[in-house]
């Protein structure tokens, strides 16, 4: 009998432990302003490491650029830490990661392409409980061009 409970009991805390580490994995929306490549979109992960506090959140920007012939993308992958407040229906965080900055180029004149590394330094608030998880984000990324964006959007 006692074998049959300890076996129910771990059985019990694998399939919480299960439950939790899937229910800390979103994808999302988001919609960017940077002060040098201006409006952008883009989509997000945000992995919760469990009983951490920290967050991986990589994310992928299409930026439009107000300059005729040039395009601009972001990849970035950071980790963030959840800063603990007694509200768990607003939580903000800090965080860093590196980036992968591609700058293009086509006018009749010219073309080419750039492709630098940089880091990224970000704070951010989740709010919401349910499902549906928006967020708001501030973020300096250092690559050859620096520039500061604000980002929203949701996680589901």
């Amino acid at each position: 009998m006692k074998k049959l409970l300890l076996a129910l009991a771990a059985a019990a805390l694998v399939g919480t432990v299960t439950t939790e580490a899937k229910a800390q994995v979103s994808f999302g929306a988001q919609l960017s302003f940077a002060d040098e490549t201006d409006l952008g979109i883009g989509a997000r992960a945000n992995i919760g490491l469990p009983f951490t506090g920290l967050h991986v959140i990589t994310a992928f920007d299409y930026f439009f650029p107000d300059r005729e012939g040039l395009d601009y993308f972001e990849i970035g992958g950071n980790v963030a830490y959840s800063i603990g407040v007694p509200n768990p229906a607003f939580s903000p965080y800090i965080g860093g990661g590196l980036l992968i900055a591609r700058t293009s180029w086509d006018l009749p004149e010219i073309s080419r392409s750039n492709t630098d590394l940089g880091l990224n330094l970000l704070g951010g608030v989740r709010f919401g409980v349910g499902p549906i998880k928006p967020f708001a984000e501030a973020r300096f990324a250092i690559v050859d061009d620096s520039q500061f964006i604000i980002a929203g959007g949701i996680n589901f």
